[in-house]
């Protein structure tokens, strides 16, 4: 039996996911050297620049629909950039990347609700089993400072909801499929809305970006990279597939994260988060192989 077949916008989801999974444990490299605000300012202005710049350039930056978008980067990058540099300063980069996995089947439930796409009791319980598992890998502190990685996980599962509203308002509103113009205005946006965060932070803490090294700069460089890569594709792709698709493709973020954090930087999960993560994909597993029960009632609009 072969695998389902990859539809128009599914390789760009599947691209963002991937490069996603790799920013996660890039950023907790740079988090070893800046600060949660110095990572989010750079990251989010880093990225707004280089994508405004790229679509003034190409001539795809239209004003048209812009108050939308920036709108919609107050959840991506905004609040979920903050609460996930915050999370992943206090925790492992590959809990992070597990946990990233409870995004999909959030996006599932909310496609089901808002959308009113249709889901089969295979599915329902493929949900069921994955936040069961996302839940174990969350309150499993896993180091020497068990409530402050507990603190570090519930951020990034903030994180993971702000992205999971993110996809289905989206695939609600983005219907043309430029994904650098739509990117270029939600960096903007959620560049914007973190401003309040970075100053308050930089006036009581100060910040590290005057110290830090070359390595921590180039951590720092990559993570606007993949983040501005990875919205593009995810703009790209979003409004060619519909959301509980686009929300399994995501499983990809969680692999690729994980092993990147465990061959790259030498964390090694925990038992209890193995078995969370294991619950994780097998959830996506059955959501990924059930037939077509789960489908738009107007799919492709």
């Amino acid at each position: 039996m072969t695998g389902p077949r990859l539809r128009p916008g599914e390789p760009a989801l599947l691209l963002s996911a991937a490069v996603y999974g790799v920013s996660t444990t890039v950023s907790v490299v740079a988090l070893h050297d800046v600060r949660p605000a110095d990572l989010l300012a750079v990251e989010i202005s880093g990225a707004a620049a280089m994508l405004l710049i790229t679509a003034a350039v190409r001539g795809q930056l239209r004003r048209r629909g812009a108050p939308r978008q920036m709108l919609l980067g107050a959840l991506v990058p905004g609040l979920a950039f903050l609460f996930g540099d915050l999370g992943l300063a206090r925790t492992s980069a590959s809990s992070g990347s597990l946990l990233l996995a409870a995004e999909p089947l959030l996006s599932v439930l909310l496609a089901l609700a808002v959308l009113r796409e249709r889901l089969s009791g295979r599915a329902a319980v493929a949900l069921v089993v994955g936040l069961a598992g996302g839940a174990l890998v969350a309150f499993e502190p896993g180091g020497p400072s068990g409530t402050d990685t507990t603190l570090g996980n519930v951020l990034v599962l903030l994180a993971v909801v702000a992205a999971a509203v993110f996809l289905i308002a989206t695939r609600r509103f983005n219907e043309d499929g430029d994904g650098l113009n739509a990117s270029a205005w939600q960096t903007t946006g959620g560049a914007l809305s973190v401003v309040p965060f970075v100053a308050a932070s930089w006036s009581t803490g100060g910040t590290r970006l005057d110290t830090v090294g070359v390595a921590g700069w180039l951590a720092c460089i990559a993570v606007v990279v993949c983040g501005a890569l990875g919205s593009v594709m995810f703009n790209r792709g979003i409004a060619r597939v519909p959301a509980a698709r686009a929300g399994q493709l995501g499983n990809l973020t969680p692999v690729v994260g994980t092993l990147t954090a465990v061959v790259f930087v030498g964390d090694r999960p925990s038992l209890p988060q193995l078995v969370g993560g294991a619950a994780i994909l097998a959830g996506l597993a059955l959501l990924l192989h059930t037939p077509a029960e789960l489908k738009l009632v107007e799919e492709y609009r």
